[in-house]
């Protein structure tokens, strides 16, 4: 997922944006517009060099997403198993979900296994 030809980059839409930065231990993502499949993969080339720094928590900030799709849950779940297992115990939490976000991800279960806060 790691490796976008140039040509998809450009089919990235101008309102989709990644700020990544780091809090102590903690990464924090913070996604603007539609997470899908376009721009998935895009999320885990910014994302994906961080991991190793992640001491506490990887911090998904979606106050501005404004819609998610599996593709989207599959860069969460990849990297919470990326995490897994690790020295200091580290999680996944995703702040400020909207509805859709809230809703898509108690169908799938995933509220169970990740940590949503409001």
């Amino acid at each position: 997922m790691a490796d976008i030809p140039p040509s998809f980059r450009l089919s990235v839409p101008a309102d989709f944006g990644v700020d990544i930065s780091v809090d102590g231990g903690d990464v924090v993502v913070a996604v603007r517009g539609e997470l899908d499949v376009l721009t998935a993969p895009f999320l885990w080339e910014q994302m994906e060099p961080a991991l190793p720094g992640v001491t506490g928590r990887l911090v998904f900030d979606f106050a501005g997403l404004t819609f998610i799709d599996s593709m989207g849950l599959g860069v969460v779940v990849r990297a919470q198993s990326r995490l897994r297992g690790g020295e200091p115990p580290r999680r996944v939490v995703v702040r400020h979900p909207n509805p859709h976000a809230r809703k898509v991800f108690e169908i799938t279960g995933l509220d169970r296994v990740l940590d949503l806060q409001p």
